[in-house]
């Protein structure tokens, strides 16, 4: 039996307003575009969000004046919410998380389809890699050694990864890799869902990330054959955060699933300044990254994006 949940709104004991939560982020604030408009003067335009992930619902502040909290504690980062906790936004709003049982749904499988020769591969791990490599799940002999990875993610959310860019696709919709149409869609049902495999490529990466280098944060990245790389600068600062989540959230105990994944707000704010909002500066960077790694002998798809944050995928991470 899976659940689904709403987010209710709580005056005097009493709730008001029930909303459903899904995958997509419920938007709270006082601004007419959001899915909860709240007309009290100490909620912002664009106060907070709450979603589904991994069958469990996340909340997270963007960035209010008077705050979001979670049974009386401000939320700073993406944080769990459990059915029955406290959220309240700003001085006077409550809110409330709760589960609302839903019938069971047939699983169907994933299945990546090349429209060029009408062949299917079921995707049975969280990564699919396509090219002309030993290690691809799809060998195209004409392609480069890794010419894309196919990212699934526990939410739902699909993402293509290449030399050049990434970008998310839905299911049906064709996507083309070394001048192939392709295709993520849905098989035939089954009773039961196969255990999907975390890690189609294993990432045998640790780190060792410090505050205080010589010039600021900074993170020495080393794979088992003993390669290894120095990260400083804003490359430094970036390592450094995203290793520094993946250990609080282990240290918490959370899921490989769920663990590590950093707001793009956070991470901006990290690295140029509170405030700091300009997306396109955190992409650039996370792009130019992934060539300096792939230049230097490593896997850059260790670093995962998805709609709303960022994470690292590592073995280890050593904080100083």
């Amino acid at each position: 039996m899976s659940s689904q949940y709403e987010l209710t709104v709580v005056n005097n004991g009493v709730v008001t307003h029930a909303l459903p939560i899904g995958t997509a982020p419920l938007r709270i604030g006082r601004g007419p575009g959001n899915d909860l408009v709240l007309s009290e003067d100490t909620i912002s335009w664009h106060h907070a969000q709450v979603w589904v992930e991994g069958d469990a619902v996340w909340a997270h502040d963007l960035s209010s004046r008077n705050g979001t909290f979670l049974n009386e504690e401000r939320v700073k980062s993406p944080v769990r919410v459990k059915a029955g906790d406290e959220m309240r936004v700003g001085p006077k709003i409550h809110l409330r998380v709760r589960s609302v049982a839903a019938p069971p749904t047939e699983w169907r499988p994933l299945l990546l389809e090349d429209e060029t020769s009408g062949v299917q591969f079921m995707l049975r791990s969280d990564r699919f890699l396509i090219g002309s490599g030993e290690d691809c799940d799809l060998r195209l002999e004409d392609a480069p050694d890794r010419a894309a990875t196919v990212i699934i993610h526990d939410d739902g959310e699909i993402w293509i990864g290449t030399d050049e860019a990434e970008w998310s696709v839905k299911k049906d919709e064709v996507f083309q890799v070394s001048g192939r149409r392709m295709k993520i869609v849905e098989g035939a049902g089954s009773v039961r869902a196969p255990t999907l495999e975390y890690g189609g490529v294993r990432y045998p990466y640790t780190v060792q990330a410090s505050a205080s280098g010589v010039t600021g944060p900074q993170a020495v990245l080393r794979a088992d054959d003993g390669q290894e790389l120095l990260l400083t600068g804003n490359r430094g600062v970036l390592m450094y955060l995203l290793s520094k989540k993946l250990s609080d959230d282990r240290d918490k105990g959370l899921g490989r699933s769920e663990e590590g994944w950093c707001s793009d707000a956070d991470i901006a704010s990290g690295i140029w300044g509170k405030g700091a909002r300009d997306a396109n500066n955190l992409h650039v960077l996370v792009y130019r990254l992934r060539k300096h790694l792939k230049k230097q002998g490593f896997d850059p798809w260790f670093i995962e994006k998805r709609h709303w944050g960022i994470r690292a995928r590592l073995r280890e991470v050593d904080i100083d």
